[in-house]
């Protein structure tokens, strides 16, 4: 007897979000952790998870593949597409810290910040406020940077106004041969960015 077996008809029938798929999420979470480093078959062969001891060393890793991406770029004469999170924020000191070592600027580079809070009606945080996603990035990555940030005109974020241009801007970025990275991550809750399981109710 277990949950799969006895959910149907029973209160929590009803409590999970209808987008939930019990079944997967059990097999995502019955596999041995240590062997979570073993290559599966429905990964990207180029696929390789890197083991993380702490959340500082994960900064540290983070912030050198970022700065990495931009230092590339910018010898290949490319330009980058950078669609970033709000955190882990100890990652972005280290973009920081690499790219002033190198002395790489980011006039190459397009922020995209993938998200931001609002109301119910999508009215965006404006940029003063201390808990706007927009506040965060200026204070721990395109300020600290100084004179090799990223040009404001090419920094965007997900303003109720803006939002809706990312597609195109993007696009446009793209068609251009400009070089796209994301950075995510996924949650506790298996959530990505601010996707939570329980929209896919919603939006499937």
């Amino acid at each position: 007897m277990d949950m799969l077996s006895t959910i149907k008809g029973s209160y929590f029938e009803e409590v999970f979000p209808k987008g939930w798929d019990i079944e997967r999420i059990k097999k995502c979470v019955s596999n041995n952790p240590a062997s979570y480093g073993e290559k599966q078959p429905f990964w990207n062969p180029d696929f390789a998870p890197v083991p993380c001891e702490n959340l500082e060393e994960f900064g540290v890793y983070m912030g050198h593949e970022i700065a990495m991406q931009i230092k590339l770029t910018k010898e290949a004469g490319q330009e980058l597409i950078l669609i970033l999170p709000v955190g882990p924020m100890g990652m972005y000191k280290w973009v920081v810290y690499f790219l002033k070592q190198w002395n790489i600027d980011c006039k190459h580079v397009h922020g995209f910040n993938m998200d931001e809070w609002s109301d119910e009606k999508g009215n965006t945080l404006p940029a003063s406020d201390p808990a706007a996603f927009q506040n965060a990035m200026e204070n721990a990555l395109y300020g600290p940077l100084g004179e090799l940030s990223v040009p404001e005109s090419q920094r965007n974020f997900a303003t109720k106004e803006n939002l809706p241009l990312y597609a195109e801007k993007i696009a446009l970025l793209k068609s251009k041969g400009a070089k796209q990275v994301l950075v995510y991550g996924i949650g506790r809750m298996c959530h990505i960015a601010f996707w939570e399981p329980h929209f896919a109710d919603d939006f499937a």
